[in-house]
């Protein structure tokens, strides 16, 4: 009786693969019929430009950005965060912890709205 239930599960993989071994042949018929197709991977063609790298921008100097925030401030005192960014080309966030960082060290005061130098 074992033997009986072995034929027959054998019998049913064998009939399933035939009718996928017919599916397999049809389904590369298809394919030959859509035309040759460049193997290798998707994207851009061996031999092009290589993609740009990203680069991060050049930092400054290491206290560069303050010697610009005291430059900008002692030609326009009272100035406000958002105006020295704009000059000195920077994030109004980064000119806030700069003027954190120099008010601290007592060089610069709030003026108004604005900042200037002590003095």
């Amino acid at each position: 009786m074992p033997t009986d239930t072995i034929d027959r599960a054998r019998a049913v993989i064998e009939a399933r693969l035939a009718e996928l071994d017919a599916e397999a042949k049809q389904l590369r018929s298809a394919l030959e019929g859509l035309g040759h197709r460049r193997t290798g991977k998707p994207g851009r063609p061996r031999g092009s430009a290589a993609p740009a790298r990203h680069r991060k921008p050049a930092r400054a100097p290491r206290g560069k950005r303050r010697e610009q925030l005291l430059a900008a401030l002692k030609a326009k005192p009272g100035a406000r965060p958002s105006e020295i960014a704009l000059e000195i080309g920077v994030s109004a966030n980064q000119v806030h912890g700069l003027i954190k960082a120099a008010r601290k060290d007592k060089l610069v005061v709030k003026r108004g709205k604005g900042y200037a130098l002590k003095g």
